[in-house]
């Protein structure tokens, strides 16, 4: 080979590998912007009088711009919303373009579920501490891993990218398809343990969950190294994975992970044994409960048996979403751990509650919404007497008079009716 070849030969290589390190570092990326979204008048000019009425988040939050942001955040994402804590400060999503506004809106209340307060455990300084920590969830566009995004961009935070973010009633949800498992509960969790809670080694607002979480996985794992991956609860089948994990310090943070994936649901309706890809014994969360004690204990001391904030159906699904389990309709063994429920878009789909004392909220079209058993609740997005209520042998049907907010409900098994101004007993 003669010197002037090989010369050719290492020029374009050099040139490859400096357009590949510019590519990854991002030097040549193009932010792809999006529209802010028109606020209708309904929506501007709410007023809330009613003491017991619930503003919750939705799609007008977010802030289609980051400009103001300034730094990787401006270059990189194209949209954020705010979940701020209780000392004022941020915990911040940002999002590319690819990433839909349900699915940020999808990791905007799991993060709150998270970090709500319960009878049992006061979560203010968890969530004090996150936003201390500046802690911030991005959402880029394609998979993990997949070599699309920049470096930069992706040293912002805790990564949950776009084909991973399986939000309730979207195909992914309701096909339970695994190829987009999502992984939302996972990695924002690891958010809120590694910059809230703490880990043993690495300790921040809340040391007795750590210690917990640290206990049950030791149980799970086995202090043996050479039966780990083979026997014990967990990381069955995950070999050296084990190694990589313990040396970065993530095994308290992916232990519990898989005992949330399986306690809520999302592992039932995988076609193989057990949950977490197979790695954890417990599929279901009576397998949480019966065959690893010490993790059910560890989550239930932080968690609660259901999703307690208003999660949003997303505005493609059609038919009946139903909050109880149906062995006929296998998301619902997700579906079944909600407690409170909106429709969105303007699809004429229904929703049905479960025995839990339920808030629903229809969609801008037409809907039945049966409230099953409990003590339920329909709330609507404005004052009571912009809509007309009446008896037929259907329900009771309430209809809005403002287009394109709440459409026309025909509610069954409703005790309350939840309107801006005042609560009406649906009776």
């Amino acid at each position: 080979m003669n010197k002037k070849l090989i010369a050719t030969i290492t020029g374009v290589a050099i040139a490859v590998a400096i357009g590949y390190g510019l590519k990854t570092l991002g030097i040549f990326y193009k932010k792809v912007p999006e529209e802010k979204l028109n606020v209708p008048k309904w929506k501007t000019s709410m007023k809330i009088k009613n003491p017991n009425y619930i503003d919750y988040v939705d799609e007008y939050d977010i802030v289609k711009s980051t400009d103001e942001l300034g730094g990787k955040a401006a270059k990189y994402y194209t949209k954020y919303i705010d979940y701020v804590a209780p000392n004022g400060k941020p915990i911040r999503i940002l999002a590319q373009n690819e990433v839909n506004d349900e699915q940020v809106l999808y990791a905007y209340s799991i993060l709150s579920f998270y970090l709500e307060s319960t009878d049992t455990k006061d979560k203010t300084e968890i969530a004090n501490k996150m936003a201390d920590n500046e802690s911030i969830l991005i959402m880029p566009n394609g998979a993990d891993r997949d070599g699309k995004t920049s470096m930069l961009a992706m040293s912002l935070g805790q990564n949950l990218n776009y084909s991973e973010v399986a939000n309730v009633g979207s195909k992914w949800y309701i096909e339970n398809d695994y190829e987009h498992r999502d992984a939302s509960f996972e990695e924002i969790f690891h958010l809120v343990h590694d910059y809230g809670i703490g880990t043993t080694k690495k300790p921040q607002a809340d040391n007795e969950t750590s210690q917990s979480i640290k206990k049950a996985m030791d149980n799970a794992l086995l202090a043996d190294k050479s039966k780990r991956g083979e026997e014990g609860l967990w990381a069955l089948g995950f070999g050296k994975t084990i190694d990589e994990w313990e040396k970065e310090g993530s095994l308290e943070q992916e232990y519990i992970v898989s005992v949330i994936d399986s306690y809520y649901g999302l592992w039932n309706a995988f076609p193989k044994k057990g949950g977490m890809w197979g790695g954890y014994v417990a599929k279901s969360r009576e397998d949480v409960i019966n065959m690893d004690t010490l993790g059910y204990k560890a989550l239930n001391s932080f968690l609660p048996p259901y999703i307690t904030t208003m999660i949003r159906v997303d505005p493609s699904f059609t038919g009946d979403f139903k909050m109880y389990f149906d062995n006929k309709a296998p998301y619902t063994f997700k579906s079944q751990y909600l407690k409170n429920v909106t429709l969105t878009g303007s699809n004429n789909s229904n929703l049905y509650g479960n025995d839990l004392d339920n808030i629903l909220m229809g969609n801008s079209g037409e809907n039945i919404v049966n409230g099953m058993g409990g003590i339920d609740i329909v709330q609507f997005r404005g004052a009571s007497l912009e809509y007309t209520v009446e008896k037929s042998s259907e329900g009771v049907i309430v209809t809005d008079t403002i287009n394109g907010r709440d459409g026309k409900c025909i509610l069954k098994n409703i005790e309350l009716l939840r309107f801006t101004d005042k609560d009406i007993k649906s009776k």
